[in-house]
């Protein structure tokens, strides 16, 4: 097994070749391989180039589905609730590549005043 290799559930190895088969079929047309005389390591950049993608598509799917099951109780922050704000949008680069989604946004009443302050304070300029 490689260095960085996870094992991962016989189920989900079981569904990812049936995956590869397919993808064979859409990669290499009808024959499901590369023609004869193809260098392993064109075969390997098509390889790493599905896996790295498969790899994003997953890590992306599963944080904007995380994102969208935030519970409710952790907006619950001791003496007060903060309040929904929409949603930000998040970016991660990683090896398998950049990552987007939107994750929930919400800010609390009393830290939003004293992160921009009324009063005349450190910034302003006095003449």
């Amino acid at each position: 097994m490689a260095k960085n290799q996870r094992k991962v559930a016989p189920t989900v190895q079981e569904r990812l070749g049936e995956v590869a088969a397919e993808l064979r079929q859409i990669i290499y047309g009808e024959q499901g391989c590369p023609e004869w005389g193809t260098k392993f390591v064109q075969i390997e950049e098509d390889g790493m180039a599905v896996g790295l993608e498969l790899a994003r598509l997953l890590m992306e799917q599963s944080l904007s589905e995380q994102a969208d099951q935030m519970p409710e109780e952790d907006l619950d922050c001791g003496d007060e609730t903060a309040q929904p704000a929409g949603t930000d949008r998040a970016d991660l680069k990683t090896c398998a590549g950049d990552l987007q989604w939107d994750e929930p946004a919400a800010y609390l009443n009393k830290a939003r005043r004293a992160f921009f302050p009324s009063a005349e304070g450190v910034g302003h300029r006095s003449r």
